[in-house]
């Protein structure tokens, strides 16, 4: 399972370019980070997501030290077989 978060609606927007070129995609989801939110919500989206999770799961965050990021290493502290990677793009997701 891939995650996509960063903030705004920046991994929704990552997802749909991906299908877009790629077609659908259905081990991809993202995740919006919006002004509202904390990390501790971010992480409770996080966790709902990885609930579903048949294998490993990767989450791509937009930006080094973001909320999102700050997130997704603090889920996978409390999570095995997860990975987190920062610098989130295009070009990366294909």
């Amino acid at each position: 399972m891939i995650l996509l978060c960063g903030h705004g609606k920046y991994g929704e927007t990552i997802k749909n370019s991906v299908e877009m070129i790629a077609g659908k995609q259905d081990n991809i989801f993202s995740i919006d980070f919006t002004e509202e939110m904390s990390v501790t919500d971010i992480i409770e989206q996080y966790n709902k997501r990885i609930a579903f999770a048949e294998d490993e799961v990767s989450i791509y965050c937009d930006i080094p030290g973001g909320s999102p990021a700050n997130a997704a290493l603090l889920t996978k502290k409390n999570s095995n077989g997860i990975r987190v990677f920062t610098g989130l793009n295009l070009s990366m997701m294909l």
